[in-house]
């Protein structure tokens, strides 16, 4: 596991990169091409399947190792894609809406442990966060300690988001969905209905609970670290104080 900033950007897989190749790429695949009138949903999961699983092949041969988010993304694709082969009545569907939230959620900590943690590169951005003064700034085993801490409950925090996010993806589609004939016009109608109202009623909330959780990282890193809000964000030649090693 990490306990600092990563500063290899070329020796290790980008997280980001490979949670959008191998679970969310796969998803918008099945979700776009399971209408009847394209693939249809046995197909449309076999198409959806053959991304996490041709990179992770990619991965094992070129990096001689398993990835961890190609192992991710076909479970999650597997039991997503599974349950919208059944046409199952509104609880059942409701369950499929809030199995990719958890997923993602589960994510986050299980990254962290792995040593690739997500969350690094979704809140700690490079091209915001000046890495380099954090990891300079990580002087003492104490700071090291409390700084891995802090990595593991920012994890946590996020999973926490999507748990939330799961449970709302849930109670909506069950309102939305209840008492409608599965494949019926009405059926079919109420799906559109949730995928617009999923974004007004559970995306715009999730962005502003990130922020925040955002807004607490960076004061929390600057009480661990001693750097200001100027030496902490990314300013190239603005940053005010330099850390470590003064310039010659």
């Amino acid at each position: 596991m990490s306990s600092g900033p990563t500063t290899s950007a070329k020796t290790q897989p980008h997280p980001l990169l490979d949670m959008g190749l191998t679970v969310i790429l796969p998803s918008i695949v099945l979700e776009s091409l399971s209408k009847p009138e394209r693939l249809g949903p046995a197909w449309a999961l076999a198409v959806a399947l053959m991304i996490p699983l041709g990179f992770g092949i990619w991965c094992f041969k070129n990096k001689r190792g398993l990835n961890f988010f190609s192992i991710f993304g076909l479970v999650a694709i597997i039991v997503t894609g599974g349950l919208g082969l059944l046409n199952l009545d509104a609880y059942w569907f409701a369950a499929k809406e809030a199995l990719f939230p958890i997923f993602l959620g589960l994510a986050f900590p299980l990254s962290y442990w792995f040593g690739k943690p997500l969350v690094t590169d979704l809140l700690m951005n490079p091209q915001v966060i000046n890495h380099r003064a954090v990891h300079a700034a990580l002087n003492t085993d104490e700071k090291h300690s409390d700084f891995a801490q802090l990595m593991r409950n920012a994890s946590w925090g996020m999973a926490g988001t999507m748990f939330v996010s799961a449970f709302a993806n849930y109670a909506l589609a069950v309102k939305l969905i209840g008492g409608k004939e599965p494949g019926g016009e009405e059926y079919v109608k109420a799906i559109g209905k949730l995928n617009w109202m999923g974004f007004l009623v559970i995306g715009i909330p999730m962005v502003v609970i990130t922020f925040v959780l955002l807004m607490w990282l960076l004061r929390r890193i600057s009480q661990i670290t001693g750097l200001d809000r100027d030496d902490l964000l990314n300013q190239g030649k603005t940053v005010r104080r330099q850390v470590g090693t003064p310039e010659e």
